[in-house]
This record gives structure tokens, C-alpha cells and sequence, in this order.
């Protein structure tokens, strides 16, 4: 049990704001500009891009579609049937989706959820076709059936704006609201934790601009490039300063914690991912210092083997995929999987999940 309660509303907080994303990337070029100019927040240091639609029409997600069981592929059928109904969307009309976010002043340290309140935080979903509120409503109700976590919609006058108004009943303190609504056209979803962090999305829609990225985030996504899925995390210099002091603080204290110091000079976090026949995982992080990543590098292929054999006979197989390396100031690692490693890695999860039953 999670001692702190805040901790954990913050948890279910951002859950209230990404109610949509499961399902809509689990069912589904960059043509989807609108998604891009209205899910990049100004100084974002958080961003996520999917070319959903890309992924959706790869070889890898047909044979992984062919994998399922008729049960499975029935359950899916059936939670589609009932989106497509509330909304008129199909799997093809879900295009792309950007989220990004501002975090220079949120004190995660502090663990209040209130941080989030005022938190530029947006998420932006491109379609094919244009919905109404009402249909997005309806929509979001067919997945929250699905969600452990139950939210109640209404759709009100906020602030201006006419939006869909996403409440949490759970009790907690903090932030138990989430805002949605739809770009003049129709044609891009959009969330956010308050109504100011819509209209500035709608208006850069609007506009037909995106922010402007910071000096580190552009360089961070011109390293990632076109890739069909994009994680960036760009770590301002007061989480830099106190990730180096918690690493430094763990050290002094002697034990494992010394392995630990390469780590202290962390300054980006990127992930990403391309659908072709199979799924292609990259992973890159930056320590600012050559001789860092060349340490980090070491230390993480040296403890490869030793972690991944305890997850068992399927993963050490997979772990000789898995290939880690230093580049200058980065750390990569990459690897490449087969629908059918896929499916092993889910089947001894589930066998693991019954052993332990």
C-alpha cells in the first residue's frame, strides 16, 4: 500500500487526462499538422508524437492482429463497434496524437497534486472527420466503461469555452478535472487539466503554428526525427540539479549506490519506435559527458544478463537481441522484435502471472 494519498492522486490525475490514449492507440502522416500545432504547449519539456495511422497500416500490426486469440479479437471487435457508434469514427479516422508539457514549474518533489491545476499539459488527437462535442462525449464514455478509473462528463460552459468537462469522484485532494474539447473544424480532440491550456491550443489551430520548442527540445527531436512513435523527456536544470544531488547524496552513503554516478549528469530521456515488419525500439540518453555514457554503457551491458534471467528462458533469448552503446555523450539501446517475440514475451508474462496465483 502507497502510504501517501497525494502521491497517488497524482497518479490518478494524470490518468483523468490521458483517459483517452489507451484505446485510442491500442484501436488505430504527419499530414495531421493540427494534432502537432495544438498538443505542443510553449516550453514543453515533455512531448510524445504517434503517427497512428502509419503504425495501423504496418505489417507488424497486421500479424500481431493475427496473433490474438478469437476471443480477443472479438472483445476488440465489440469495444470498437461501441466507440464507432458513439462517435462515427472507425479504427482508420484515428490519425495521430501529440501530447506535450510544460514541467519547469511543478514541484513533483512536493508530491501535491494541486501542481497540476495550472499546468500547461495538452493532449491533441487528429481525425479523419470531423465530430461534434456531443460525439465526443459519447465516445468517452464508451472507453470510460472499459477504464478502471470512473470519471463522470458533462458538458458545460467553462470559462468561455464550451467544453466536455471530465470529473473524478474519488475524494481526494487535488486536481479531480480534466477539459475537452474539439479545433473549430472538428477535427482534432483536445485535453488538458484547465481551460487556459485549450484556448492557447485552439488558438495556435487556429493560427496554423506550432510553439516554438526550446533550444534542447529541438535538438532532442531532430535526433529522434520521423519515427512512427516519439517519447521525449528534457530535463530542466533544477530536475537536472536535484537528480545529480540525489545520486550524489545515494553514493556518499557507500554500497551499490557509487554504480550510480554516471546517471548524475542526465539531461534527456528519448524513446522511440517504428512499425515495419517488426517493431523497431530505440532508447537514447543523454549524460552530458562522453566519459559518463561510456561508463553507463559498460555497467548496464555487464548487468544485462544477470536481469534479464530472472525474468526467465524467453527473456535471455531476447536479450541477445538488445544492443547498448555509448556515442559520444549518449547512451543508446535498440532492439528489434518479431511479432512472434512479442507474442512469447506476453505468453510467459501470463504464464509468470498464473504461477504467482
Amino acid at each position: 500500500m502507497n502510504p501517501n494519498p497525494k502521491s497517488n492522486f497524482m497518479k490518478k490525475s494524470l490518468s483523468v487526462l490521458l483517459l483517452s490514449l489507451a484505446t485510442f492507440t491500442a484501436s488505430t502522416s504527419l499530414q495531421a499538422q493540427s494534432a502537432l500545432q495544438g498538443g505542443l504547449v510553449e516550453n514543453a519539456d515533455v512531448f510524445m508524437y504517434m503517427d497512428i495511422a502509419k503504425m495501423n497500416q504496418s505489417p507488424f500490426y497486421e500479424a500481431m492482429d493475427a496473433l490474438q486469440s478469437p476471443e480477443d479479437q472479438a472483445l476488440a471487435e465489440e469495444k470498437m463497434a461501441k466507440f464507432t457508434k458513439a462517435t462515427g469514427l472507425t479504427e482508420d479516422d484515428i490519425i495521430t496524437l501529440t501530447f506535450s508539457m510544460d514541467i519547469d514549474d511543478i514541484d513533483f518533489q512536493a508530491q501535491d497534486p494541486d501542481e497540476l491545476e495550472d499546468a500547461q499539459a495538452v493532449v491533441a488527437i487528429e481525425l479523419a472527420k470531423s465530430i461534434t462535442l456531443d460525439q465526443a462525449k459519447a465516445g468517452l464514455e464508451s472507453m470510460s466503461e472499459e477504464n478502471e478509473m470512473k470519471a463522470e462528463l458533462t458538458i458545460a460552459t467553462v470559462d468561455g469555452m464550451d467544453v466536455i468537462v471530465l470529473e473524478s469522484k474519488g475524494g481526494e485532494q487535488g486536481p479531480d478535472k480534466a477539459f475537452g474539447t474539439l479545433s473549430e473544424d472538428g477535427k482534432t480532440f483536445l485535453m488538458a487539466f484547465n481551460t487556459m491550456s485549450l484556448k492557447d491550443a485552439t488558438a495556435r489551430i487556429a493560427a496554423g503554428k506550432a510553439a516554438e520548442p526550446t533550444e534542447d527540445m529541438s535538438i532532442a527531436m531532430d535526433t529522434v526525427g520521423d519515427r512512427q512513435t516519439r517519447m521525449i523527456l528534457v530535463l530542466p536544470p533544477v530536475a537536472r540539479q536535484k537528480i545529480k544531488e540525489g545520486i550524489e547524496t545515494t553514493a556518499a552513503q557507500g554500497g551499490m549506490g557509487g554504480m550510480m554516478m554516471p546517471f548524475a549528469t542526465a539531461k534527456s530521456l528519448i524513446i522511440s519506435a517504428n512499425t515495419t515488419e517488426n517493431l523497431d525500439f530505440y532508447l537514447s540518453l543523454d549524460l552530458g559527458e562522453p566519459g559518463n555514457a561510456a561508463q553507463a554503457a559498460g555497467m548496464v551491458q555487464s548487468m544485462l544478463p544477470m536481469m534479464m534471467m530472472s525474468m526467465g528462458p524467453q527473456a535471455m533469448e531476447l536479450s541477445q537481441k538488445i544492443e547498448i552503446a555509448p556515442q559520444d555523450s549518449v547512451v543508446t539501446v535498440s532492439v528489434t522484435l518479431t511479432p512472434d517475440d512479442i507474442n512469447a514475451m506476453g505468453e510467459a508474462a501470463q504464464a509468470d502471472g498464473m504461477d504467482m496465483e
